[in-house]
């Protein structure tokens, strides 16, 4: 298990200094399913208290997406993908890495908060969760989560995305609706 998690904390590292690709899927659809998420975990688990939190959890994570987004590089391949849309690559560098210590140190805070007890073996499997959310669609829209980790999550994503779409025209083109095969 240790060897498994440090291959992949190593995996997560080393992509954040990477480029990647530019997807509707990271920019748009993440951000929209964690706002459904969000309110449905929201909803399940309302009080004046959880409301509170989310709002001040909200403001946090705005700042920090925004911050994740302050030194991401962007790369215009030259080419186009099957939609004629440019393939456009980003790396997102260590203002990312730091905000995403962030987050999970703050996930694991409210964890803490609410009840949980962290020995060596929760951590490690809460960062294992966390990192596989990060690296794998399937764990990300597979894995259940507390209504904080959606609110950070949204907050962050939003933000992230945003900043991105809003100062790099070259991610807006990336993402933007397809064109028709048949003009």
């Amino acid at each position: 298990m240790i060897i498994f998690l440090a291959l992949l904390i190593w995996r997560f590292i080393k992509g954040t200094f990477e480029y990647e690709r530019v997807t509707r899927l990271k920019l748009v659809l993440i951000p929209f399913y964690s706002i459904f998420m969000m309110v449905a975990s929201l909803k399940r688990d309302f009080s004046l208290q959880t409301l509170a939190l989310a709002g001040a959890l909200l403001a946090v994570g705005l700042a920090v997406g925004v911050y994740q987004a302050k030194q991401v590089q962007v790369h215009v391949t030259g080419k186009v993908d099957q939609y004629q849309r440019p393939i456009v690559e980003v790396k997102r560098n260590w203002p990312y890495l730091l905000g995403w210590i962030v987050i999970f140190a703050l996930q694991l805070a409210f964890e803490i908060y609410f009840g949980m007890e962290l020995t060596g073996h929760e951590f490690s499997q809460a960062l294992l969760k966390e990192i596989l959310r990060d690296l794998s669609v399937l764990a990300f829209f597979g894995a259940p989560n507390a209504w904080f980790v959606w609110v950070l999550n949204v907050a962050t994503s939003w933000a992230y995305a945003g900043c991105l779409l809003f100062f790099h025209p070259q991610c807006r083109a990336a993402v933007r609706h397809r064109h028709s095969q048949n003009k």
